[in-house]
């Protein structure tokens, strides 16, 4: 099994980064992590500190994709982002992203150049549609990693699920990952397991997502291939020692959580809010067709189940397709199915069976709802965005406590194929806002991979598009769309999945912003070396219209890059070499590199002595 392809990763980045723990200012203010599905806890969706784009600047004269990221196969989970991460002799800002072929990339998440990943793991032969007989192709190859990974918030650990296959056997494993080296942590990996858990059949489609000091992890099915049921684990973080475990239909079966791949929401008590699929029900033990509440220790405290969920059940409407998303700022929760109902149910009163316990239901899309996004404009006031299967982009109005049951803007254009659009939304606060959704282009996405197109809509008008990824598709075309995997939007890019360039056995990741428009940043000044036992510390003074910085050094005549993506104005590199060395920086923005700064010498007078491995 291979386990480390630790690519630019030349020595110990723990050893030698602890030479430059002291304080430096960093580059850029207010800088925007993501690191659990769909942003936050409550799923809204939305990045409410995004100040570089705009609906002024989003537009096919400057914007469009800076670079894109091959890898081994199709991407399903949601890219996640860490800004600042001590890797590589610096600091970086690094996008996350697992493929269906059970491999974790970290790639540098602003540098064009940086084509070679900082890390990228593989846990060995994924399972694959043909390991059982399925009857369908709703995935359409490997199923190694599907669910989106999570990333706690000290921004130390990447915790991930992955499928394997070895010996005719299948097992699933929880890895925590260090996220500067891509290595196991202490405890990992841990092998899953339950009562009634078949490591084939489980699809770990929900996102992972931390609450109380666990990671959890929820699980869905293969096509509804029996027996499944709709299981959430709970592990502790630190020891990945299982806690808990909820089953949906003990003695029955299936009532899968699925949500189209959006983890469970969690309120600020750390109580865990998602919906389910078919199966069974008998409102005692076993809770298909249904919202759920559970506390922190996974104790069942509420749930709530439509009048007609039998009927759901007998024609395969899952109720559970868009997730649950919590309102912020309201004792609310809300989530539909494949009916195209939208349900707002009270968090402090399920009220158990019965369309009459509901705040509020009414047909909010025509087919399915896979996709939801949640945000409070200066102009519109409370707005949810949705845009369902075989339907047109809808927008509804919420005031008090119920939505306008009429849309107040609807977009003309329909899709004609499953499933509808993931949805994104960017903004400054209650202002600038933008909707981003990621959908197939043309046909039907559920048995093949489809040409995919992103739009970007100004959310304050939907009916106002502002770019897409096919206006000009030379420069900006991603290839097939990424089922299910909404794109991810921070500091001024736009992360998105693909299932690359065929059906099966491709994937990619593009990354977007701001296209050159102005001048390039100054060059650094104050461009200092030092030697420190056995390593080259480099520092310098930061540049204000910089957002990242490139080192460049001679040794001997060979003049080359030694680093490039580095968000903070330092950098160490081993003392390998006797002799002179010269160092200089370039200052780098959206509009390109600065000239180079003055140069810093340092001399290498005695062998450093052997490093230890690592």
């Amino acid at each position: 099994m291979e386990r480390n392809d630790l690519t630019r990763m030349h020595w110990c980045a723990r050893a030698v980064l602890c030479l430059t723990c002291f304080a430096l200012p960093s580059v850029a203010s207010a800088q925007v992590d993501v690191l659990t599905n769909h942003n936050n806890r409550e799923r809204t969706g939305t990045n409410l500190h995004e100040t570089v784009l705009t609906p002024a600047d989003v537009n096919a004269a400057k914007f469009g994709m800076l670079f894109k990221r091959v890898v081994d196969d199709q991407l399903y989970a949601q890219p996640l982002l860490v800004t600042n991460v001590k890797i590589g002799g610096g600091w970086h800002d690094v996008v996350y992203v697992t493929t269906v072929n059970n491999s974790v990339y970290a790639f540098d998440a602003n540098d064009p150049k940086a084509t070679v990943p900082f890390w990228h793991v593989n846990f060995g032969t994924p399972a694959n549609l043909n390991d059982a007989d399925f009857g369908c192709t709703d995935i359409n190859g490997s199923m190694g990693v599907i669910g989106t990974p999570v990333i706690d918030e000290k921004k130390t650990t990447l915790y991930v699920v992955a499928l394997t296959k070895a010996g005719g056997k299948f097992s699933q494993r929880l890895h925590a990952l260090d996220l500067a080296t891509g290595a196991d942590l202490a405890h990992s990996p841990v092998p899953i397991a339950a009562h009634g858990f078949d490591p084939l059949l489980q699809n770990q489609r929900p996102a992972l997502f931390l609450s109380s000091g666990n990671v959890l992890i929820g699980y869905a099915s293969h096509c509804d291939k029996d027996p499944y049921h709709g299981f959430l684990m709970s592990y502790d973080a630190a020891s990945l020692t299982q806690n808990g475990v909820f089953n949906t239909s003990p003695g029955g079966s299936e009532a899968s959580i699925w949500q189209s791949g959006q983890a469970p929401a969690v309120d600020d008590k750390g109580n865990i809010y998602f919906i389910t699929g078919n199966g069974s029900w008998n409102g005692t033990t076993q809770f298909s067709e249904s919202f759920i509440k559970l506390d922190p220790h996974l104790r069942l405290l509420d749930w709530f189940t439509p009048t007609n969920h039998f009927q759901l059940d007998k024609i395969d409407a899952d109720l559970n397709s868009s997730g649950a998303v919590l309102i912020p700022g309201t004792h609310l929760v809300i989530g539909g199915g494949k009916e195209g109902v939208l349900y707002v149910i009270d968090t402090e009163h399920f009220g158990h069976l019965g369309d009459e316990h509901a705040v509020q239901h009414f047909p909010a899309t025509s087919s399915h709802l896979h996709s939801m996004v949640y945000w409070k404009s200066a102009k519109n006031g409370n707005v949810l965005y949705l845009w369902g299967q075989r339907d047109r982009a809808r927008a509804y109005r919420f005031s008090g406590n119920k939505f306008d049951e009429t849309p107040f803007m609807i977009r003309p254009d329909k899709n004609d194929g499953h499933p509808g659009a993931m949805l994104s939304l960017s903004a400054n606060g209650d202002k600038d806002g933008i909707l981003w959704a990621a959908i197939h282009a043309t046909g039907d996405s559920w048995n093949e991979s489809r040409p995919g197109i992103l739009h970007a809509y100004d959310a304050d008008d939907i009916n106002h598009e502002l770019w897409n990824s096919l206006e000009n598709p030379a420069r900006d075309d991603c290839n097939n769309y990424s089922k299910m995997s909404p794109p991810t939007v921070a500091n001024g890019k736009v992360y998105l999945a693909s299932f690359g360039t065929a059906n099966v056995g491709t994937g990619q990741l593009c990354v977007y912003g701001l296209l050159p428009n102005g001048p390039a940043p100054d060059a650094p000044a104050n461009v200092h070396a030092a030697l420190q036992s056995r390593f080259i510390s480099l520092t310098w003074s930061p540049v204000a219209q910089a957002r990242t910085y490139i080192v460049e050094s001679s040794q001997a005549g060979a003049a080359h890059i030694i680093a490039s993506g580095l968000t903070r104005p330092e950098f160490t590199e081993p003392a390998e070499d006797l002799g002179t060395k010269t160092y200089w920086v370039r200052a780098v923005n959206a509009n390109g590199e600065s000239v180079p700064s003055a140069t810093a010498t340092v001399d290498v007078e005695h062998a450093p002595h052997p490093r230890h491995k690592h």
